[in-house]
């Protein structure tokens, strides 16, 4: 469970700074900073809580594949698409599963651990409060590069539909006849121009989604259910204007269900993961 914890937290410190300076154009200061922060990470992982130094490679080479297959930039989708989420997604129950090899905790972190005033810190296992913290990292900004590429396919429909839009009219330019030509005939249908829908990214969403996310987590593990439905039935109504006035035959409502539902699902994974962690 540690190792996978360790990863969550490499790879959402590592978009946050990204996000950061997603339009800073020091590319060299960005990774540099990263390198630091997860440095250390690696130092606390292995003094703090005694995980061995071979083993937190394992989640190191995990993120720096994630930082290498996806973007932070809003405008910007990778080839890849979703596959670096589903990569999370299988990668963190196996880096859990290795941890079970790992030799028993114990660090200045643990010692604190054992020695903290409040009872209920000292209930709540270490492993489950380390993997809070790696959740809460990658709820906030990894999260949204996730729903991005699974919106991937939707702004490749529209830009396709723009450009066959934009061929027809130039090939209606080249071939329609002149007003009152006799070529003109009742019986010929006009022809049909694509709209081109403009699908682009919901005001506010970038603050939104991490908010919505982190209260959907936390409700779900309090039991308070009903208000995350209430949440999620809010969210549905605010857009609802900025959808209704969407006139590219839906894509933009199609736009908010595919991230919304995709946005609720890592949620409702991240409380699962929590809960188990939690007991013990």
């Amino acid at each position: 469970m540690m190792l996978g914890a360790v990863l969550l937290i490499l790879i959402g410190a590592a978009d946050l700074i990204r996000g950061a300076r997603a339009q800073d154009a020091r590319r060299g200061l960005e990774t540099a900073t990263i390198a630091v922060v997860w440095l250390l990470v690696l130092v606390i992982t292995v003094l703090g809580l005694g995980v061995p130094a071979w083993w937190v490679l394992v989640p190191l080479v995990l993120a720096v594949g994630w930082v290498w297959s996806t973007s932070a930039k809003a405008d910007v989708r990778r080839a890849t698409g979703i596959l670096p989420g589903v990569g999370v997604l299988v990668a963190v129950p196996a880096s859990m599963l290795l941890s079970s090899f790992l030799p028993e905790p114990g660090g200045f972190l643990v010692a604190a651990h054992a020695a903290a005033p409040l009872g209920i810190v000292r209930a709540v296992p270490l492993e489950a409060i380390v993997l809070g913290a790696g959740v809460a990292l990658f709820l906030v900004e990894s999260a949204n590069i996730v729903v991005r590429a699974a919106l991937r396919p939707a702004v490749l429909e529209a830009d396709d539909v723009a450009a066959a839009a934009a061929s027809a009219e130039g090939a209606t330019a080249k071939t329609a006849p002149a007003a009152g030509s006799s070529r003109l005939r009742w019986w010929r249908r006009p022809p049909v121009v694509p709209i081109a829908p403009a699908v682009t990214d919901l005001k506010g969403g970038r603050l939104i989604g991490p908010l919505e996310r982190l209260l959907i987590t936390a409700l779900t593990l309090a039991g308070a259910l009903p208000i995350v439905a209430g949440i999620l039935a809010a969210k549905g109504i605010v857009r609802f204007p900025e959808i209704s006035i969407d006139g590219g035959r839906g894509s933009k409502a199609e736009y908010f269900l595919v991230g919304s539902l995709v946005s609720w699902a890592i949620a409702l994974a991240a409380a699962a993961l929590l809960w188990v962690a939690a007991q013990g």
